[in-house]
């Protein structure tokens, strides 16, 4: 069960919100029908790895200390350091199978189909133990299946690099300038750099 603390703000109208905004200054402000509504940002401080977001079609694992994550019911670790070696595993009939690398130093970083990282020309602190699997049957086509495979590692990285928001909506009586809970809200799990998610936002996405 996630749990997430709820850290109280009073802003300059004197209103308490219930979570601290990322960025004070992209607070929403609509009034209407006797309501104040304000929407906001907050970073998802408990998100959820993308790989158990969606079902067995589009997934990764990788076996470093550093990020471990593992899928054994799907491919084992043996068997996917036999299909690094060349050799032939059940899976390829099923998955596209693209290689992934990952860059480890102050952070964890991964790119698909490759362990070059301009930040560590000698590679030193870069890998080649993981790979992404993408469903055949739900994307038939190479190019698709290696597109559909970059979102899930630009999932990970946000995932990774904290870039994973809640969007907050509290309502207030425009008179009273007290919280209507009934009418608040608070999503969670928007995976994407903070300013993608405030333009969905903006736009009413959220």
């Amino acid at each position: 069960m996630k749990t997430r603390t709820m850290t109280i703000t009073t802003t300059d109208t004197g209103l308490e919100l219930s979570y601290k905004p990322q960025d004070d200054d992209d607070i929403i402000i609509t009034e209407k029908d006797g309501r104040i509504t304000l929407r906001y940002l907050v970073q998802d401080t408990d998100p959820q790895a993308p790989n158990y977001c969606g079902g067995d079609n589009l997934l990764l694992v990788n076996y470093h200390r550093d990020l471990y994550v593992e899928h054994d019911d799907i491919i084992t670790k043996d068997q996917l350091a036999s299909w690094y070696k060349g050799e032939k595993i059940e899976q390829t009939k099923t998955y596209w199978i693209f290689t992934l690398g990952m860059y480890s130093h102050s952070g964890v970083t991964l790119k698909l189909g490759s362990r070059d990282f301009a930040c560590d020309s000698g590679g030193w602190d870069s890998s080649m133990i993981g790979a992404v699997l993408v469903s055949k049957k739900e994307w038939r086509l190479s190019a698709k299946a290696e597109k559909a495979a970059q979102g899930l590692v630009q999932e990970w990285n946000n995932y990774l690099s904290g870039d994973v928001w809640g969007c907050i909506t509290d309502v207030f009586d425009a008179k009273t300038k007290e919280r209507i809970e009934a009418e608040c809200d608070a999503r969670w799990g928007y995976n994407s750099t903070y300013r993608e998610a405030l333009e969905s936002m903006k736009k009413g996405e959220m």
